[in-house]
């Protein structure tokens, strides 16, 4: 019988090699495209390469045979890809295997220490002014600079360098200069004092568009302003929604990441993983990474633990 290999390259997108076993299964195609296949389960356990060598898969001679492949490892969302395998070659793989995490088996972050943080992100954090609006908000009132990044905990410090990255970035028209100082920080999103130019600076910037503001609410002594904009990302867009303290008139905003439309990957549309209502942060990040797989630029500089 005639048989194939495949070189494949498996990974997280951290580009390393996951931890623990890896499951791949080759379904043949019916009809003509699989023929002289046959169903393949293989397993191994990922080392220090991420570069990985299927052999004696079988397949038709000429033409070559036609599969789906199906990946599968611990903590990771399943890959899929189509693969055509061809007689006594080692076939590259038609796609780099690149495993999206699973949110809720992320226990923990490794994340860079308060002083490891860009100057503008400590600054935000030294100048907290905490506040309670609900009660998973009440545990870091009055925290500021170092302490209230330790108390963050996963999921909020998670959020805290996912918006703090795009705010950063160019396709965010690098807002975060005007971002000035936290009130509140949750899993999902957070709401600071802003300079009082950045929303016409937003309504002006070719990087947004007008949203709509009927989802978000004013903080307490807060109004709307009824200005709210989107970064114009195909995925992980920043929106930025405008409220105005009544006393002091200072301008704040609610500021959030969507992954707007989802993304196809591995033959799976990959959407928000939502909990208890709120977007998780770890998808998030993942959204953030593949925007610019290649240089990495949105990457929020944090990992996961299990």
């Amino acid at each position: 019988m005639p048989i194939g290999e495949l070189l494949v390259q498996v990974t997280d997108l951290d580009r390393k090699p996951v931890p623990g076993k890896v499951e791949m299964e080759f379904q043949r195609f019916s009809g003509d495209l699989g023929a002289g296949g046959t169903g393949l389960e293989v397993s191994f356990k990922m080392g220090q390469e991420s570069d990985i060598v299927i052999t004696r898969i079988p397949c038709r001679g000429g033409p070559g045979t036609m599969y789906r492949v199906f990946a599968a490892a611990p903590h990771y969302r399943p890959y899929s890809f189509f693969q055509l395998i061809r007689e006594d070659l080692v076939n590259p793989a038609a796609d780099d295997i690149e495993f999206w995490v699973k949110p809720g088996d992320v226990k923990n972050i490794r994340a860079p220490q308060f002083l490891e943080l860009p100057p503008q992100v400590q600054k935000i954090l030294d100048q907290a002014a905490m506040i309670e609006e609900e009660d998973q908000d009440e545990d870091l009132v009055g925290d500021s600079g170092e302490s209230l990044y330790a108390a963050l905990g996963p999921l909020r410090k998670a959020c805290l360098l996912n918006i703090t990255k795009k705010a950063s970035h160019s396709s965010a028209d690098n807002c975060l200069p005007q971002i000035e100082a936290l009130l509140i920080c949750r899993q999902d999103r957070f709401f600071a004092f802003v300079d009082a130019t950045l929303p016409d600076r937003l309504q002006s910037s070719p990087f947004y568009k007008t949203a709509p503001d009927s989802l978000h609410k004013p903080l307490p002594g807060f109004k709307m302003t009824g200005r709210s904009f989107k970064s114009r990302d195909a995925h992980a867009n920043l929106q930025v929604t405008f409220m105005q303290h009544i006393q002091s008139g200072r301008m704040a905003a609610d500021i959030d990441i969507d992954e707007s439309s989802g993304i196809e990957h591995g033959f799976e549309v990959i959407r928000n993983a939502v909990f208890k209502n709120r977007t998780n942060p770890y998808l998030i990040r993942e959204f953030l990474i593949s925007a610019d797989l290649q240089n990495r630029s949105l990457d929020p500089g944090y990992a996961f633990v299990f």
